[in-house]
This record gives structure tokens, sequence and C-alpha cells, in this order.
């Protein structure tokens, strides 16, 4: 589907996903520009970026991937060791960092899916590939056991900056780009190869649809967001570190797609924001005295979600607009 034919269908989507990042952007005016509200909404609306990215393997593909915070880690620490050494901007660092991502990606993923490893062996390997990494950084020779900070200058060229608004925007920003993209892939080739994958991974085989390639395309796709916005994770935390490669982060980012719905990109949208927020806010109210009260509660929605509604937030919507249709028909006829 060529560029012209993708908008045209596509018009209403693309729309509204440009409507959501206006009002995402007004935001910093409706709270005062609130630094400590803003800080939580640009860790809340990164969490949406990664959601989003993830979508592209977990939610098309069908892939558990719990490997997240690897390409996010990898991507992070080679911009930011770029910019702390060699002096180079974050604009360029960022982009060596995705592709040192897909880079990975493509290491990881080729045997992965040339020797058919998938399901619970896919999750457990991209779960350990995130181990792997923090024991690799932990090495003296590279990170060691220290906590390493940025240079301190600020502005647009280093991506940092005294206040939160504009790095708020920025995040805001490539959180459009990550869902137009999406969207390309969701009404492309592509997209449709990949649903099938998803749907029958050997009945797709036989219809002739290269699994194995389109698999690791999605992949790639998915670790090169990642990696990209690894720094931008940095900045907000502050510090790096081989704790970079976070394995817990990495099962939420998982979660978070899960309970949003599989291939829903207002889902997974949604779902990662709210979580976020609710998540920041049980750590910083109760987590002194409940640790993890936020890891239990993205457990039990997970339960919930599971029993009552395995599709998902998505299918929540979808059920409310059919109850809404059938409403209207019905108003129609009388």
């Amino acid at each position: 589907m060529g560029w012209g034919e993708w908008i045209s269908e596509s018009k209403r989507y693309i729309i509204g996903t440009l409507v959501l990042g206006g009002l995402l952007a007004l935001v910093p005016f409706a709270i005062n520009f609130d630094m400590y509200y803003l800080l939580i909404l640009s860790t809340a609306l990164l969490y949406g970026v990664y959601v989003v990215a993830w979508n592209i393997i977990g939610g098309y593909a069908g892939q558990l991937d719990l490997a997240a915070f690897a390409y996010i880690g990898l991507g992070g620490i080679v911009a930011a060791e770029l910019f702390t050494i060699y002096g180079v901007t974050p604009w360029v660092g960022m982009f060596v960092g995705a592709g040192v991502a897909m880079i990975l990606a493509a290491a990881i993923g080729y045997p992965t899916f040339r020797f058919g490893i998938k399901d619970v062996w896919y999750a457990l390997m991209s779960a350990a590939l995130v181990v792997i990494l923090n024991n690799i950084f932990h090495l003296p020779e590279l990170l060691g056991s220290l906590d390493h900070y940025l240079p301190s200058k600020y502005g647009w060229m280093y991506l940092r900056f005294p206040t939160y608004e504009n790095l708020y925007w920025f995040v805001t920003v490539t959180l459009v780009v990550a869902m137009l993209i999406n969207l390309k892939i969701s009404h492309s080739k592509t997209g449709y190869y990949l649903r099938a994958i998803r749907e029958d991974e050997l009945a797709a085989e036989a219809l002739g649809i290269d699994v194995r390639k389109y698999k690791l395309l999605a992949l790639m796709m998915y670790a090169g967001i990642l990696g990209f916005m690894g720094y931008v994770s940095i900045v907000i935390q502050g510090t790096y570190s081989y704790h970079t490669f976070d394995s817990p982060n990495s099962i939420t980012i998982a979660i978070m797609g899960i309970i949003g719905g599989l291939g829903s990109i207002a889902g997974a949208f949604t779902s990662a924001v709210t979580l976020k927020i609710i998540g920041e806010y049980l750590r910083s109210t109760l987590g002194a005295s409940i640790p993890g009260i936020h890891l239990l509660i993205y457990g039990l929605l997970l339960i919930i979600v599971g029993i009552f509604k395995p599709d998902g937030l998505a299918g929540v919507w979808v059920s409310l607009k059919k109850k809404f249709v059938k409403k209207n028909v019905r108003g129609e006829k009388k």
C-alpha cells in the first residue's frame, strides 16, 4: 500500500492521533507547569511509546517479548557514552543507539526464529537477554558497579533541560510518531502478514508468508524505537549503570501491552499511561509502607483481564461501541 493510499484509508485514525498529540501538548498549561506532575506525565508517556512499540512484536506478531529494557538500555547507554566520552550530540547518538539495538535484535532474532523458538521458550529467551546484558555491562571494563552521569550541558542540542516541559513535549512528539508507525504497519501488507502469523503460524507459512522474515522485521522495528528512546529514559532517571537493563520493567511493558489488548494502538497507549500514572502515585504514597504495591495492582489487573476480557481494554471499547450502535439502530427503527 502506497503512502497516498494509506493516508486516504487511514485519514480518520491519523487525524485522531494528531488531535491526541495536540491535546497532550496542552497538558503542561492545564497543570500550570507543575514540575512534579510533568515528571510523572513524561514518564507515563515514555512508557506509552514503549508499549506502543511492543505492540508491533507482541500485538501484531504475537511474540511474548520480555526484552524491552535490553534494547532501551543498550540504545540509551550507547547514546549516553557517545555524548559523555566523545561529545557527540544525542540527536546523532540516539540514532546510533537505535541502530545498535536493531543489530542486536537481528543477531538474536535470526537464529531464534530460524530454529522455530516461540511461545514460552521465546519469552524465557528474551527475558534472559536482559539479564545477560545486565551482567556483561557490570564488568569493570564496561560500566562496573558505579552510577554514571551525563555531562552538565543543557538545551535542545543535548535534550536536557532545567525543567521538564520541553522533554515532555519531545516525548509527546515521539509517541505520536510511534502511533503513526503502528498505524502504517496495521494497514499494510506487513500488518496483515503479522496478524496471520499471530493467529496461526503454520497456516500463515502454508499460505506462502515468510514467517521468519516478518517476525524478524517486527522485532527490529520494535527494538529500533526502544533503542532510540533509551537516552530519554536515562535523562529522566538522571543516571545510568548496569541496572539500566531492568528485567522487572521489561515484564511490566509486556503486561501493559497485554492489558491494553493485542494489536490495539489505543489500548496500548491507554493501558501504559493509566497504569504508569497509578503505579507512580501508589509508589510515592504507599511505596514506603507497602513495597511493590503497584506490581500487585498490575498482577491483579492481569488476572481480571484474563478472566473477564482476554482481548484487553480494546475489547471493552469494541463492546461499548457495539452496544452504542445497537441502541442507535433500535432508535431509528422506532
